[in-house]
């Protein structure tokens, strides 16, 4: 479901400009374990992979963590951990993060405005980008910093209802289920 959420909505509503010529070789990592600490492990061993990786081979990649992170408070301060450790590992100004998560609240929005579904994944998840690729993209892009509030203004427009035209899946996704409720679990 990961793989067709970026093409479906993040390519295909235009979110991300940036997405559609690396999306053949985006790599998605599922981690297997509910543990934070087992989780850090193997976002780190991504981390360096992504790192040591030739850009044209690796250009970006997901981490996807399906368990242990349903409660957006402790998935937002294993990002804030993650987004450390990425410094830490001296990959800072080289690569950055991007978060999405099934109940990703932007601070200030009403809870149920549409807006957050910019940033809304059917599993928790962090994105590993290349801080040169996006300088290259934003060079083709016009008026790059209107990007966010764009996309805010488009998911208010699509709506649930043109959400969900356009990928039918998420209709059994957390993105409109309570988390308890979800058994499955995500295809990269």
């Amino acid at each position: 479901m990961t793989r067709e959420w970026v093409k479906q909505l993040v390519i295909g509503e235009g979110l991300c400009p940036f997405a559609a010529p690396v999306f053949d070789s985006l790599r998605i990592d599922v981690c297997d374990s509910s543990d934070p600490e087992q989780a850090t492990l193997q976002f780190m061993e991504l981390l360096r992979a992504v790192a040591d990786a030739e850009p044209a081979q690796l250009p970006t990649a997901l981490f996807v963590v399906p368990q242990g992170f349903d409660n957006f408070d402790l998935y937002w301060n294993w990002l804030l951990i993650c987004d450390n450790l990425l410094a830490q590992m001296g990959y800072e100004g080289m690569l950055q993060l991007a978060s999405f998560h099934p109940q990703y609240l932007f601070e200030g929005e009403d809870e149920d405005d549409m807006s957050h579904f910019t940033n809304r994944s059917p599993y928790p998840m962090l994105h590993i980008i290349r801080e040169a690729d996006i300088e290259q993209a934003l060079a083709s892009v016009s008026r790059p910093e209107r990007i966010p509030e764009r996309n805010r203004q488009h998911m208010r427009r699509l709506g649930k209802e043109g959400l969900l035209q356009c990928m039918p899946a998420l209709a059994q996704s957390r993105l409109f289920q309570d988390a308890g409720d979800i058994t499955e679990q995500p295809e990269s």
